[in-house]
């Protein structure tokens, strides 16, 4: 920790020197270092990354007074050193061990583990009926950002399978991460169970959400009578061994499960008790608030207080669209007081009060007949980016909106015709470093999505979306259409979200692909250099070189989003994405054949 402080602490006497002098902080600073960042009055902890940390970024190129407006948020925090973090290799020191296993540490060289193509780090059971939901992304916990990768952070996953004490978990942790075989990672061979849970009696279809001192998850399940409930589960770890046969019963040893049935309650103020469903509707945290904010499929959306620190309890909501078939994610900015949220076809602002929400603004992005990932929120710039697979004009797009959603404002950036594949939704794409760096107004500036196939509107491709460096806003002409190289084969599917990784040195960005329903798509994830925007759609020469494919073993069904984490080139088995596959069958070996797997892949054999 004594490195995040020295970063601290250097940032802040940057931040007033600011205040008396016009200029630049010590030049040879690093850019990330050199915000102005004034002094958090709250303490530190770890850093929580979950489906939401991508939804709200906060670029460089903010202005100190909204940077001393969002100092104490732990998400504004968290960027800063998330970011730090990645592009200055944290080496100091020997890995810390959780206790639960310290086998198998090496000092392998980097060297070894470099290769043009990927494999299989590890790939753990999830059981026989499901994985992760498709489009969720599991949730990172690390614990100490300044020294080597610690043994002690984990993963969590929610599994969308009906769980059985005994048997099937709904609930389960992953520790000593950083291990493999190809070589011995520092971890070990292999990830232990830091914990597996059969909680309540249905399956969970969305991502969880962790506490900033990670001894919580929060997360929602879908009963087996159809009922939304909220869990927020304290956790002991060893309890569970894995998630087929070795899951346990929550509530004993220190373990404990807090469960609301939150759209039956018949108290809130500003709606109705519509009893339902949540399929869509991922839970945000606002850390400083203890807030959370979730919807339902009843198109209701809630707001819940006491959320890790206190008593969750949900104490006012409102009807977004009652005749909505599913409502996305919410995102909080913390600037204006409002929550953005969507149905599938329209964009909503609401200012958070005290006990209710005031609609502020909406706006029409689509006609799809699915609730999309829900908005993208650049607090600093003031953007809100929507995602499409059938827009007003009959194509896949990216809209780029103002927060205050004014219509005429709005940039509609077509990707291809509107889609016609089985399960017609886009998911989220990403902003490349440039973007993180300079915001919207800068030429280099790229958000990454995949759009629907030009003459296959089953299929998906990449798409690169510049920006006008006088405007900040979106070109409507990308600067690369139709990059099938993202969908080797060009069949039927769709990418999962995409996930960005700056290392100080050059840009990736990664995403799968395949058809969740079957096991002849095209089952693999694409790893892309973005240092350069990528214009080249061919995929030979030019500015872009055709992307790293893990093709060792097929990731069948495609894949979740991704969880990912340390800059650490020199520490081995230590910088890796996770996710779950998404389907299958008696001929797939990834973790055994007909189960879903949590896997990890390493992204130093990649370089």
């Amino acid at each position: 920790m004594g490195r995040v402080l020295r970063f601290v602490q250097r940032v802040v006497i940057c931040a007033g020197a600011l205040l008396m002098v016009t200029g630049m902080c010590v030049r040879n600073m690093h850019a990330q270092a050199a915000l102005p960042i004034p002094a958090p009055s709250m303490p530190h902890s770890g850093i929580p990354e979950d489906w939401s940390t991508q939804h709200v970024i906060y670029t460089r190129n903010g202005s100190f007074e909204d940077m001393v407006k969002v100092r104490d948020d732990p998400r504004f925090l968290n960027s800063v050193l998330r970011h730090n973090m990645r592009e200055h290799s944290n080496q100091a020191g020997q890995p810390a061990s959780n206790g639960l296993s310290q086998a198998g540490l090496n000092e392998d060289s980097p060297e070894k583990r470099k290769n043009k193509h990927s494999k299989r780090d590890w790939a753990v059971s999830l059981g026989h009926f499901a994985g992760m939901a498709v489009g969720e992304s599991p949730a990172k916990y690390t614990f100490d950002t300044g020294a080597t990768p610690s043994c002690s952070d984990f993963v969590v996953y929610t599994i969308e399978a009906t769980p059985k004490v005994g048997s099937q978990a709904n609930l389960i942790g992953l520790t000593n991460l950083y291990s493999g075989t190809n070589p011995t990672g520092i971890c070990g061979k292999a990830p232990t169970f830091l914990f597996s849970y059969a909680i309540g009696s249905g399956p969970s279809e969305l991502s969880p959400v962790l506490s900033l001192d990670g001894t919580k998850v929060a997360w929602l399940e879908n009963t087996s009578s159809d009922i939304a409930i909220l869990h927020v589960s304290t956790f002991v770890a060893g309890q569970g061994t894995n998630a087929t046969g070795g899951s346990v019963a929550i509530g004993s040893g220190g373990s404990s499960d807090v469960a609301i049935d939150y759209t039956s309650l018949t108290t809130l103020s500003g709606c109705l008790a519509s009893t339902n469903t949540n399929t869509s509707s991922d839970l945000y945290v606002d850390y400083p608030s203890d807030s959370g904010y979730v919807s339902a499929d009843n198109g209701i959306l809630y707001h819940i207080s006491g959320i890790f620190n206190g008593t969750p309890t949900f104490d006012f909501c409102i009807p977004v669209n009652t005749d909505a078939p599913s409502m996305s994610g919410a995102v909080y900015d913390s600037l204006l007081g409002e929550v953005f949220v969507s149905d599938s076809q329209t964009l909503y602002a609401y200012t958070v009060g005290p006990t209710s929400y005031t609609l502020a603004a909406s706006y029409p992005y689509a006609v799809g007949p699915l609730s999309g990932p829900g908005p993208l929120l650049d607090a600093f710039n003031g953007y809100v980016y929507m995602f499409s697979a059938d827009d007003n004009n009959g194509n896949t797009s990216m809209t780029q909106l103002p927060t205050s959603l004014a219509s005429a404002s709005a940039v509609v950036v077509p990707l291809g015709p509107a889609s016609s594949f089985g399960y017609p939704i886009l998911y989220y794409g990403t902003f490349d470093n440039n973007y993180l760096t300079n915001g919207p107004a800068n030429a280099a500036s790229t958000v990454y999505s995949c759009g629907t196939d030009l003459t296959n509107p089953v299929a998906q491709d990449l798409f690169a979306i510049s920006f006008d460096p006088s405007t900040g806003l979106a070109n409507t002409t990308p600067a690369m259409s139709y990059n099938t190289n993202v969908n080797p084969g060009g069949g039927e599917g769709i990418c999962s979200p995409i996930t960005e990784f700056f290392d100080g040195s050059t840009d990736r960005i990664f995403v799968g692909m395949g058809d969740p329903n079957e096991a002849d798509g095209a089952n693999v994830v694409t790893m892309w250099d973005v240092t350069t925007q990528l214009t080249n759609t061919s995929g030979s020469g030019g500015t872009m070189p055709v992307p790293t494919a893990f093709t060792t073993p097929s990731y069948f069904g495609g894949t979740t989003g991704f969880a990912i984490d340390n800059n650490a080139s020199g520490t081995v088995q230590a910088e890796s994405i996770y996710f779950s596959t998404l389907f299958a069958n008696s001929t797939i070996a990834t973790c055994g054949a007909n189960h879903f797997c949590a896997v990890k892949l390493t992204q130093g054999g990649l370089k």
